[in-house]
């Protein structure tokens, strides 16, 4: 019998992208594990919200997909981009997942985050390891944050803005 091709859970395309050209994506994170709850979020309604980082899936596996994809797409592929089905910053093993993405591929490695996170000095030592961080913004008050983006208790506009203004410097 023929051993059958393990299947790639953690990394799909390329795919098109129109901020980054031909995307190879990365999704570490279990489907609506997010510390936001947005009205727009077109994965649906996420419950119950989570805040705290853990390691979410097999860091050894992901990096085994990614050398896969790499393989069969060649030059086909733009960026690398760490995207999630929730927020990418709550996997314990980003840093290292991204360090290890740039190594192996010879295109730059970009996350797409809410940015909620960037409060934390951790988070954002390990995102300065990326070429691109591409975080979200969508309010100027806290009454319209919490309206649009339903954020974890822990979390605030203030907050949010100040990791963003810390992950600048």
């Amino acid at each position: 019998s023929t051993k059958e091709e393990p299947h790639m859970n953690y990394v799909f395309g390329p795919v098109p992208s129109r901020r980054l050209g031909q995307s190879l994506g990365i999704d570490t994170i279990p489907l609506k594990t997010c510390n936001w709850n947005c009205v727009y979020c077109q994965l649906g309604r996420t419950t119950p919200l989570r805040n705290e980082r853990r390691p979410l899936v097999p860091w050894e596996t992901v990096l085994d997909d990614l050398r896969r994809a790499l393989s069969a797409t060649g030059s086909d592929v733009d960026w690398i981009t760490f995207v999630g089905s929730g927020e990418p910053t709550l996997h314990a093993d980003l840093g290292k997942l991204i360090r290890e993405a740039r190594a192996m591929a010879r295109v730059p490695v970009a996350v797409i985050t809410n940015g909620a996170l960037l409060c934390r000095e951790d988070v954002r030592r390990e995102l300065l390891a990326a070429d691109a961080v591409l975080p979200s913004l969508d309010a100027g008050s806290e009454d319209v944050h919490r309206a649009v983006n339903r954020p974890h208790p822990d979390l605030t506009l203030a907050g949010h803005i100040d990791g963003l203004a810390a992950f600048r410097r």
